[in-house]
């Protein structure tokens, strides 16, 4: 199976449409510090553990920080079966997209 690229703006409609679950495979105290609303937290080491299990009938969609380690997790799930997005710019992209559409945020 193939993952695709997408842009933040593109997460809300894939959740909303498709009821993804978004997931940030950055270190849990960045994860603490600031995350996407409803991401659950599974750290890239996790997943390349095969640790997880994740449902094969839902749709996933990863970021990190700047989208690289999100790319390689999608990457191994797709091989394994799951469709799989991987947010480009990571959370630093969907930060700055969250400032256009909501300027006065602090996020």
């Amino acid at each position: 199976m193939e993952f695709y690229l997408i842009h933040p703006r593109e997460i809300s409609a894939l959740v909303r449409e498709k009821r993804a679950i978004v997931i940030d495979v950055r270190e849990r105290e960045a994860y603490r510090i600031f995350h996407y609303q409803n991401a659950r937290n599974y750290p890239y080491e996790e997943i390349m553990c095969r640790s997880l299990c994740l449902p094969r009938n839902r749709i996933f969609i990863l970021y990190c920080d700047y989208g690289s380690t999100s790319l390689m997790a999608a990457r191994q799930l797709s091989k394994e079966g799951y469709e799989v997005y991987s947010v480009v710019g990571g959370i630093e992209a969907i930060k700055n997209y969250q400032r256009t559409i909501l300027p006065e945020s602090n996020c």
